[in-house]
């Protein structure tokens, strides 16, 4: 899997965050936990209002 080339996006995305971490990298955390965050409340919203439907 490792030993396949990888597309030009790739490596473009691979760059960007290179470069964040290196330049930014508190505010790099930051963005990486308020994601993380906002991705477990979503699916925990997600989860109470599948909940509530089947008990309707």
């Amino acid at each position: 899997m490792w030993a396949r080339p990888r597309g030009l996006f790739f490596w473009l995305c691979l760059v960007i965050v290179l470069f964040t971490v290196a330049i930014k990298p508190v505010e790099f955390a930051h963005v990486i936990t308020t994601v993380l965050h906002d991705v477990n409340a979503f699916f925990s919203g997600l989860g109470d209002f599948l909940s509530a439907l089947g008990t309707a």
